[in-house]
């Protein structure tokens, strides 16, 4: 439908405006675009800047650039490939920004700013902001991001040919991305991979130790343990069936079947673990006596003297000499027919007739209670005393325990004992080191046990003498433990390397019989029992995890059938409309397409039909599109899989860079009028880039109108500073233009030239300036209702509207010397002059456009 019999609307959000700076083809120069119409179409010669253009949108929109996804080529190939290649290294203000328009009608400014480019080891980063603040993507102002690869509703030369140029295989993941289908092949993905790291969880250590078993009269545990995985199973049944399992296995290797073999069977574990660790010590021993060089454990805390500081004390306080006696007077008051003597009697000590008197016994009991806090010391010093002894019997009995049994082998012991280790395949030298470190250890304890019974004699000596109340000596009993103190040290530095020795030699007997022995699960079942905690944990843990590995196996499996039939139905939406698509470019061909279809009925291949008829009535005859499509058709196919994309997608605003080739004008108008048309009349904003000028004219003038499209021309005049859009509508840009490509010509005719094309561009200015003043003073006029030609007449009339003041004045005043001169006969002016006074124009011109409401009349 032409726009000359219908407006058209864009029902849903748009694009209002562009500005983009130092983002590939542009450089330090913002250059703005309006885009704010229903269709735009952009004309441009090659490298001027159009492709740049699209990409500029579709970074916008993704903060990417498929064409490093698409184009092909090794990654490294893109480093640096988004920002403009020209701007100083310090320039770091690159930018694309636009105004968008909601469907509510409300506009946003947009902004998305290059961080960083694609480089070594780093990827592309943006930063996206939407009035000042900071976001994720455009979905909040209606342009959310499609699947990749094609994130953008923008058609590049990449795109139109990657799912042509790609294998079946990759082609698959294409097309669902188109469709959406992703979410699909995502879940199924994470179901996959939830599999794979659930298959690679390994069995818990204990679950594991259980394969010790195979070899051994338990091997059936294995089994056993095994089929509790098949399913399910509570912590209290995996208690129950493995601890019968272990009752198992141990009376079988322990050869308890039952009374009728002289042992009952053990049923209970607590008796079973002391029962294996016995029977595997005897199976030790008859290989190797290891026994001998056990030793019990000593207690490494250090005895220190008795404290008898108290008793010192109280016995300073008290005469001496009595109080050595005591004693003798507690003896004589303990008689119980001395406690109510009332008259005298003999003294049963001395023998003196009628010595012992009531007085006496009162004098006896007077000293005693003097003398009270001296007794009640010695006997609690007395108490102290008889710990001390305790303490010292206990550690001479502890350290004569820690001497090994085969300290006090024989000759013919220790030769039987390595003529054992020889037998197992061990160096004899164990035994005879570990015997060697066994009598250090002997001579050690021995030393202590003597210091220990030096100090017990100092500690007897000590108790008679508070006993009798003397002073106590306690050098000696301070040498008998510092003596003591220095044996034990000693022990401990002799045990630390008898330790040593015998658990190596321990440990060469352990593995020799557990490798020359035959396996008797004696060793396997009491290791396995002793991480039996463990082993119904991992029971419970295993049994889940090998339920949960079915489950995912089974959805994954089903989600490979829904995925094909999901395929199915959304490959034939599609194929319909690629095939209406592709009729708008190409109606009527006998070369039709014949739509998506999977290969075989599988997921990972997809195949593009071509339908070729002999006639328009004819049964087509199929055939793989990519054999015998020519090239332009596959560009069609390109621009028709696309277009169904974004109407699949519901895209409200389409990007098509070139999408008709130069090689296939034969359709360009067929897309123009077919194409477009059914794009506008389905309320989407249209951007269209083409080298092509028919295209462009035929695009604007088809579908164009003051309301409803836009076009413009790019052009390279100046690489550093990037492409110039001039709107086609804008005669005084297009003059800007032509002056341009000649105001740096060496040749007096080439400016003369330019200067003829900026006095034009003046006067064009100049009336665009008058039409507009004069409407908004309130007399609508045109700029072709000014009907001065020459810029001499326009003067006068375009002077009181300056909005630049003074300066604007003179620079009006001074475009006619400055350029008459040069478009007639006389001296062309150079080009430092031209070029100054273009910039003024442009300045002027941009002044107006922003102080008038609505920009200068066309």
């Amino acid at each position: 439908m032409s726009a000359d019999n219908a407006t058209v609307a864009v029902s849903g959000p748009r694009l209002v405006s562009l500005e983009v700076r130092g983002f590939r083809a542009f450089g330090t120069e913002a250059r703005t675009l309006r885009l704010d119409a229903p269709l735009v179409v952009v004309h441009a010669g090659n490298s001027q800047g159009k492709t740049s253009l699209a990409e500029a949108i579709e970074f916008l929109n993704s903060g990417l650039s498929s064409r490093r996804d698409m184009l092909g080529g090794s990654k490294a190939e893109y480093h640096d490939s988004l920002r403009n290649a020209h701007l100083p290294a310090t320039d770091t203000d690159v930018y694309v920004a636009a105004v968008i328009r909601d469907a509510a009608g409300v506009t946003h400014e947009v902004r998305r700013e290059l961080l960083c480019d694609f480089g070594q080891g780093t990827e592309c980063d943006s930063r996206l902001l939407i009035d000042g603040v900071e976001a994720d993507n455009l979905d909040q102002v209606g342009f959310p991001l499609a699947d990749p690869p094609v994130r953008a509703p923008v058609l590049l030369q990449h795109t139109l040919r990657h799912v042509l140029s790609t294998e079946p295989k990759q082609r698959v993941g294409y097309f669902k991305a188109l469709l959406s289908l992703t979410d699909l092949d995502r879940f199924r993905e994470r179901v996959r991979a939830a599999r794979g790291r659930v298959e690679a969880e390994q069995p818990g250590s204990a679950l594991r130790q259980v394969g010790t078993l195979a070899g051994t009269p338990a091997a059936f545990t294995g089994d056993t343990i095994a089929a509790l995985l098949k399913k399910p199973i509570t912590a209290e049944a995996a208690t129950t069936a493995v601890d019968n399992a272990f009752l198992d296995a141990g009376n079988v290797v322990l050869g308890r079947r039952g009374d009728a073999d002289g042992f009952a069977r053990i049923v209970d574990l607590d008796e079973l673990s002391p029962v294996l660790a016995a029977a595997l010590e005897d199976e030790r021993e008859r290989a190797f006596p290891l026994s001998a060089f056990t030793v019990s454990p000593t207690s490494d805390q250090l005895l220190t003297p008795p404290d008898l500081e108290p008793y010192r004390v109280a016995l300073t306080g008290v005469d001496q000499h009595t109080a050595q006696h005591t004693a003798v007077f507690e003896a004589v008051l303990a008689i119980d027919e001395y406690a109510t003597l009332s008259h005298p009697t003999d003294c049963p000590v001395c023998g003196i007739d009628d010595a012992l008197t009531p007085d006496r016994l009162a004098a006896l009991r007077e000293h005693l209670r003097r003398t009270q806090s001296l007794t009640d010391t010695a006997r609690s010093m007395t108490d102290v005393l008889a710990d001390a002894r305790r303490d010292l019997d206990q550690l001479a009995a502890a350290a004569t325990r820690t001497a090994p049994t085969a300290a006090r082998w024989s000759e013919e012991q220790l030769t039987l004992a390595t003529d054992g280790l020889h037998d197992l395949g061990l160096d004899p030298t164990l035994a005879a080191d570990a015997h060697a470190r066994a009598n250090d250890l002997t001579q050690a304890v021995t030393a202590v046990t003597t210091a220990a019974a030096a100090a017990r004699g100092a500690v007897e000596h000590a108790s008679d003498a508070i006993a009798g109340r003397h002073p106590v000596n306690d050098d000696d009993l301070n040498s008998g433990y510092e003596a003591l103190a220095a044996a034990l040290a000693h022990l401990k530095t002799v045990r630390t390397s008898y330790t040593e020795t015998a658990m190596a030699l321990r440990a060469a007997v352990d593995a020799a019989t557990r490798d020359r022995t035959a396996p008797s699960g004696l060793r396997e079942v009491a290791d396995l029992l002793h991480h039996r905690a463990e082993l119904i944990a991992e029971v419970v843990t295993e049994a889940t995890r090998q339920q949960i590995i079915r489950r995912l196996n089974t959805a994954d499996k089903a989600l490979g059938t829904a995925a094909g039939a999901v395929l199915d139905t959304r490959f034939t939406q599609m194929s319909d409309t690629i095939t209406k698509w592709w009729t708008t470019i190409r109606p009527d061909e006998l070369v039709g397409f014949g739509g998506i279809k999977r290969r075989a009925g599988g997921t990972l291949f997809v195949n593009l039909v071509a339908d070729l008829r002999i006639d328009m009535l004819s049964t087509p005859v199929t055939r793989e599109a990519l054999g015998v499509y020519s090239d332009s058709q596959l560009n069609a196919l390109g621009l028709s899989i696309f277009l169904a994309r974004t109407e699949l997608l519901g895209a409200c605003v389409v990007v098509l860079d070139d999408p008709i080739p130069g090689s296939d004008s034969d359709h360009r108008l067929t897309f123009v009028q077919d194409t477009l048309a059914e794009l506008l009349n389905a309320g989407v904003q249209v951007i269209v880039t083409t080298f092509d000028g028919k295209l462009a004219e035929w695009a604007y003038a088809s579908h164009g109108s003051s309301s409803n499209g836009l076009s413009y021309r790019l052009d390279l005049i100046d690489v550093i500073a990037g492409p110039e859009s001039t709107q086609t509508a804008d005669a005084f840009g297009q003059l800007m233009l032509e002056a341009q490509e000649s105001l740096n010509s060496p040749t007096a005719k080439g400016r003369r030239l330019a200067c003829t094309t900026l006095r034009s561009a003046a006067e064009r200015l100049a009336k665009q300036i008058i039409a507009t003043g004069q409407t908004h003073a309130g007399t609508a006029m045109s700029v072709a209702d000014v009907k001065s030609k020459n810029l001499g007449d326009l003067l006068p009339r375009v002077l009181p509207l300056v909005v630049g003041g003074n300066a604007e004045q003179g620079h009006w005043k001074l475009f006619p010397k400055v350029l008459n001169p040069g478009s007639h006969d006389d001296d062309v002016p150079p080009s430092t002059e031209l070029k100054q006074t273009a910039k003024n124009l442009r300045k002027i011109a941009k002044a107006h456009q922003n102080h008038w409401p609505g920009g200068l009349l066309q």
